[in-house]
């Protein structure tokens, strides 16, 4: 069966598929953790008790619901997995769950990342960085439709791949990360509409059109960075990440290394008598290590599935109404169909701009909208629904370390970092007595090598001051987003000097040029 979001990847170099272009790789050491299935079941499936959307009686708040969708579009800038077949080539196919994953740095791989693995919207111009020109007009400008309502939407029909113009699918699998994700094409065309030149100059590769992809893509990391990441990172893990990455020892920068060696490894003996070409990050302006730029599974297949805990099962969108996030076709926001007036979103409903509050996000613990644990097509093709279920099994099939196993590896160079006990583990709102939860009764490993995905929104939950992960996911996630946007030529040091205050945010006025979008509310006035 085809990926959902499927889209072929064309390596520059030989034009052929290639596995080794964008890598998953490891921060910690590989694990092979055995649960019982039945207890993982229980204890995320339908009717379980994630599954009841009652959270413990904590005072923790949630985002601005916005930027769940945001995370999800980051997300898949990010990371896609990828099946790799014979020749190290790329297979479009589902992964197989219950299926041990290796990665490149595990020997001979049989899963890949089908994205570089930095901040450069290779999602919305055309993946490994290529712009894909059926997506432009004569004049480098995004195609897309206005209704005469004034409803924007892709461009859809039989005549398109997957029956609408976009060069990431996943990104109009539902309503409102399809919006999102028009936005920077909007940003696109708001600043290329002003441009002059000639057709060569500014269609893809022109000279005018690749200063705009910059100047986009540009803004969009330094929304990631001032905007996004302290909203879930708390500012202390941030600070000691930046440290870290200055000092040359974080564990991505280690895991980075052992990919460059294996990549080297592999390409060497593809390539003999040959250079090494710089692979990756010619397509990417500004960056300098000629490395595969490899992405942690240990963020991809868990830590970043946070976005999960901060569903809704549903949304206002407008002044109309809302609608529920899953339900019956037709009357939900599932994708892959017409966007309406209806269901146009009215942007001070998601995210906070002037004295407009929007509508929060639940937060991450481990209370989970319900409507997740009973997934429709075209979310998944197979079994298991619950995607909370999902995600612990796709962490085993990783060999991914345990919450505590991470927490252990992480306090080598952070310091310090408690596991949780039993009781923050199952806290009694949930779970009821310690000693009566079936899950634990069948396998007690839960309890002391619990999944990473579920210990991060135990831990996430404990942290009642703001809306960020605690430790362990805090640091995964600011490891991952801080040195892949370094990785991608983006000056840590002249941001953090530069960027305004989150906490003023919502008060800015609309921004003169582009060099001063650093919020969400930035791009929104601006376009």
């Amino acid at each position: 069966m085809a990926h959902h979001g499927w889209v072929s990847v064309i390596d520059p170099a030989t034009l052929t598929p290639s596995g080794l272009k964008a890598p998953f790789g490891r921060l910690f050491e590989a694990a092979n953790h055995v649960y019982s299935s039945h207890a993982i079941a229980l204890l995320s499936g339908a009717g379980g008790p994630l599954s009841e959307n009652v959270p413990p009686a904590t005072a923790k708040p949630g985002n601005p619901a916005g930027f769940t969708f945001l995370g999800q579009f980051i997300d898949h800038d990010l990371t896609e997995f990828r099946v790799i077949g014979a020749d190290n080539e790329v297979v479009p196919s589902n992964p197989t769950i219950g299926q041990r994953q290796r990665v490149l740095e595990d020997g001979k791989p049989n899963c890949t990342n089908g994205r570089l693995g930095l901040f450069d919207l290779d999602s919305v111009y055309g993946l490994l960085g290529n712009a894909q020109p059926d997506l432009f007009d004569a004049d480098g400008l995004f195609i897309l439709n206005t209704a005469e309502d004034g409803t924007i939407d892709f461009a859809r029909g039989p005549a398109f791949r997957n029956n609408r113009l976009i060069a990431d699918p996943r990104n109009d699998e539902n309503k409102l990360i399809a919006q999102v994700h028009m936005l920077f094409q909007r940003l696109h065309n708001r600043l290329h509409e002003t441009k002059s030149g000639s057709t060569a100059e500014l269609r893809p590769g022109g000279a005018r059109f690749r200063d705009t992809k910059a100047a986009v893509i540009a803004a969009y990391q330094r929304i990631v960075f001032a905007d996004y990441l302290p909203r879930i990172v708390q500012q202390a893990h941030i600070d000691a990440v930046l440290r870290g990455l200055a000092a040359g020892n974080t564990f991505y920068q280690r895991m980075n290394a052992r990919a460059l060696e294996s990549f080297l490894d592999v390409v060497g003996a593809t390539r003999a008598g040959q250079p090494i070409v710089n692979d990756i990050h010619t397509l990417v302006p500004g960056a300098a290590a000629a490395a595969p730029v490899a992405m942690p599974v240990e963020f991809a297949h868990a830590v970043f599935r946070l976005g999960h805990s901060q569903l809704l099962n549903g949304y206002r969108l407008n002044a109309a109404g809302g609608r529920p996030l899953f339900g019956p076709s037709g009357t939900d926001l599932r994708g892959n169909d017409a966007l309406t007036a209806e269901t146009t979103v009215d942007w001070p409903l998601f995210f906070d701009i002037g004295s407009e509050t929007a509508q929060r996000g639940a937060p991450i613990d481990t209370g989970i909208a319900r409507v997740v644990f009973q997934l429709p097509p075209p979310a998944i093709g197979e079994p298991p629904v619950s995607l909370a279920e999902r995600n612990i099994r796709r962490g085993v099939d990783f060999g991914l370390p345990s919450g505590q196993q991470a927490a252990s590896y992480l306090s080598e160079l952070y310091g310090g970092i408690a596991g949780l006990a039993p009781e923050q583990l199952f806290p009694a709102a949930r779970f009821g007595d310690l000693d009566k939860i079936e899950a634990l009764r069948i396998d007690a490993s839960l309890g002391y090598a619990t999944p990473l995905w579920y210990y991060m929104l135990c831990e996430a939950e404990q942290f009642t001051d703001g809306p960020q992960l605690g430790t362990v996911g805090g640091l995964i996630v600011a490891e991952t987003f801080l040195g892949s946007l370094s990785a991608g030529g983006f000056n840590l040091a002249a941001a953090a000097n530069a960027a305004p205050a989150l906490a003023n945010s919502e008060a800015r006025p609309a921004p003169a040029q582009v060099d001063d979008i650093w919020f969400m509310s930035d791009l929104i006035q601006f376009i």
